[in-house]
């Protein structure tokens, strides 16, 4: 796998970001509790390969320090956390054209890492999708900037089942994976590319 991998990308032009921005995250309602995560801002760094000048693939690392409001209505209390979220995101990026300003489509999968440095806090991850657009300029064939939005949504894992079945039309097998998002999250950054090679 590496080897394909490598021949495919043996040609490929090599570009690196650093990027900042704007990580919001809406309520998350419960039955007798609401969950509140502070929107905040966010910093990270992608490294990307151009397949061709219309497709790369990148893998991202995207990091907030924020707070999480928890209140219980039972109990008529409220509590706060401070916490570290990570996103760690392998991306599929799609230009529309191959002009100065490229405006593109973006497809994430990944992790998303939650830890807190309080005691009793244990660290947990999320699988993770993205979805989203922008818009690349390039001032120069190796410098330009990245203006992007995207969606992204956490997943908790609600079970797993498979079964077999023997009947009149004969038989079969089948298996499914279930899954739920409580939280949603959506982040605006800039970022500032740099290209090597090609």
């Amino acid at each position: 796998m590496m080897l394909l991998m490598l021949s495919q990308f043996s040609n490929a032009q090599v570009y690196i970001e650093g990027f900042g921005g704007w990580l919001w995250t809406a309520k998350i309602p419960g039955y007798r509790q609401d969950l509140k995560v502070d929107d905040l801002g966010n910093y990270g760094a992608r490294i990307g390969f151009e397949i061709d000048g219309m497709k790369s693939v990148e893998f991202e690392w995207n990091q907030t320090n924020t707070t999480v409001h928890y209140y219980d209505w039972d109990v008529g209390g409220q509590d706060k956390i401070d916490i570290t979220m990570n996103y760690y995101m392998l991306g599929f990026v799609h230009n529309v054209s191959e002009e100065q300003v490229q405006p593109y489509g973006l497809f994430n999968l990944g992790i998303l890492n939650l830890s807190s440095a309080e005691p009793g806090i244990s660290s947990f991850n999320m699988f993770t999708v993205g979805l989203g657009g922008g818009l690349k300029y390039h001032f120069t064939d190796n410098i330009g900037i990245r203006l992007q939005a995207r969606l992204l949504v956490p997943m908790q894992f609600a079970g797993v089942g498979f079964g077999c079945g023997i009947g009149t039309g004969g038989s079969g097998c089948g298996g499914g994976v279930s899954t739920y998002s409580s939280i949603l999250q959506g982040d605006f950054t800039g970022a500032l590319v740099i290209k090597f090679g090609g």
